[in-house]
Order: C-alpha cells, then sequence, then structure tokens
C-alpha cells in the first residue's frame, strides 16, 4: 500500500511523545520512526526525561496534608479579630510549598521537612535493598510474569503458541472471553511482523491488579525470526491514568528480556522482546496506536 510522504516536525514529534495525536496519526508517526534512527532516539529522550519530571516528588505530594494547616483551609469558627485573614490559594500554596519541603519553615513546618527526608531517604534504602536482591517494588508483578512468559516461549521452534495465527479470530473470541474484555491483535504485516498466534496463561496474586485469573499473550515474528510478544492482563487499578510507558529489563542466563509497559484504560499491556530499548519503543507506540485504531472502528456504530 503506498502512503504519501509524512512531513514529520519538531512540533509534531513533540505531540507525539505527549500523546496528544489522534490514533491513526501515532501510528504514522511510529512507522516514520522505524525508518529514522536519529528522530527516534531523540523522542526516546524526551520521552525519559518527561517521566523524570512526572516522577519527581510524587511520593511526597501523596503523603497526607498536617491537620494544623488544613485547619487553616477551613472554617470552623469566626477568626479572632487579631488573626491573620489568608486568602485560600495563599493557605494552599503554603500547603504545596511544606509538602515539597521547599522555604526555610520554621517550627513545625521544619521538623515534618526533615522527617519527610528521614522517610525518603529510608524508602530509597528499601528500594535499593529490593533492587540487590533482583526486585524492583515500583515494577508490577504482571510485568514479571509478562518477562518470564516470553523468556520461555519466545525461543519454542514447535510450540510457541497454543493456537495459530491461522485461527486468529477464534484466538481473539476465546481470549477476550476468558479475560472479560474486548482484546485485539493488531495485524503488523506492513511493519515486517506477522502474528505467530498466542496463548491463555494463569495470573498471579498482583496487588496492582483488581482481579481476573486469566492474561493473554501475543507473538509476533519477523523475517529473520526476530520474535516480540504482548501480554494482556485485565483489572488495572487505575484505568483513568494517562497513557505512560515504563521499562523493565530483566536478566537471565547472559539474557536480557526488556519489557515497555503501560495502562490503557480497563486492561494493561507488557510488551517484550530481545532486543534493544529504541526498537521496543517504537514498537510499543506502534502497537498502542494499532489497537486504539481497532478499538475505536469497533466501537463506532
Amino acid at each position: 500500500m503506498t502512503q504519501a510522504p509524512l512531513d514529520v516536525d519538531t512540533a509534531t514529534l513533540h505531540a507525539y511523545v505527549d500523546g496528544q495525536l489522534l490514533p491513526e496519526q501515532a501510528a504514522a508517526v511510529a512507522d516514520w520512526l522505524l525508518s529514522h534512527p536519529r528522530e527516534a532516539q531523540q523522542v526516546l529522550a524526551w520521552r525519559e526525561q518527561r517521566a523524570s519530571l512526572q516522577a519527581l516528588h510524587r511520593d511526597w505530594l501523596d503523603e497526607p496534608v498536617p491537620e494544623r494547616l488544613s485547619a487553616a483551609l477551613r472554617s470552623d469558627g469566626p477568626p479572632a479579630a487579631n488573626a491573620p485573614r489568608w486568602p485560600t490559594a495563599w493557605a494552599a500554596a503554603l500547603l504545596l510549598a511544606v509538602g515539597l519541603g521547599i522555604g526555610g519553615l520554621g517550627g513545625w513546618g521544619g521538623h515534618t521537612w526533615w522527617s519527610g527526608k528521614q522517610e525518603a531517604a529510608a524508602k530509597v534504602a528499601a528500594l535499593a535493598a529490593a533492587r540487590a536482591a533482583g526486585r524492583d517494588p515500583s515494577i508490577p508483578e504482571y510485568v514479571r510474569d509478562a518477562a518470564i512468559a516470553h523468556a520461555v516461549y519466545q525461543p519454542e521452534k514447535r510450540h510457541p503458541v497454543e493456537v495459530g495465527a491461522d485461527q486468529a479470530d477464534h484466538l481473539i473470541q476465546w481470549l477476550s472471553k476468558r479475560l472479560g474484555q474486548p482484546l485485539y491483535a493488531p495485524v503488523l504485516r506492513d511493519y515486517g511482523w506477522k502474528l505467530v498466534g498466542g496463548r491463555l496463561l494463569p495470573a498471579s496474586d498482583d496487588p496492582a491488579m483488581a482481579g481476573g485469573l486469566a492474561r493473554a499473550q501475543f507473538m509476533y515474528e519477523n523475517d529473520t525470526g526476530e520474535r516480540f510478544t504482548l501480554y494482556v492482563s485485565t483489572g488495572a487499578s487505575s484505568p483513568e491514568a494517562p497513557v505512560a510507558f515504563r521499562l523493565m529489563q530483566r536478566v537471565e542466563a547472559g539474557q536480557t528480556t526488556r519489557s515497555l509497559f503501560w495502562i490503557d484504560g480497563k486492561l494493561a499491556y507488557a510488551l517484550s522482546g530481545n532486543f534493544d530499548e529504541r526498537r521496543l519503543r517504537v514498537l510499543a507506540d506502534l502497537v498502542h496506536a494499532r489497537i486504539g485504531m481497532i478499538a475505536r472502528a469497533s466501537s463506532s456504530p
């Protein structure tokens, strides 16, 4: 299929990173990035910078606001005659400053800031210990399951999948019924990837996922024999959260499996492969955009 040349400028790439493009536009940009490695590397750097900014001080902002300062925002009674009258916006700004540990606040504020620092240091130490043991508490369990399932089934020659691509319609209907949500296996032949098939997998006890006993795995392969898998789980705990891609790497027996994972609505995805991060991110963007296009077309009257 011949397509008109795509005019991609810096503004388009920024909109792509920020998730502001329509699914059709995002799919076209993802396709364009496959043949423009320099721009793809720049997009990767922007994504990492955006993720770092979003995570900045997020744990402190989630902490409860102290009662003494919360009272300043409530009208529990008439203020004293000599009490200062702070506008609500000023009080909110003060609360935000304390929450972020900004400014030279003395007394209770200074104590809380120091306590917050100590708690943050304890969290960092706990996270470092978990990572030293080979686990990252910030990575959902289903992503680890996805990486393990990829490592187990990706090398298989005779039985890589449970149901082959020659029964794709049956495969998708069966897995959708078992997971209780409509699933989609995007067609990627025009990008050099063909669907091998898929399988049903059991769900582990993952506190990040609200329910569901089953998960699905789809496998794709290119002409050189490379494979990637798309692992799908239901019961996302934050279905209203914006789509954000995160990376996990798992090394076993000298082989590195990289998984990019994201939540979109009620479904959580993990795309796993044994190739570099740049290619994996482009594929994840492409798969996400294609699934969005299929979902929109399926829901149209």
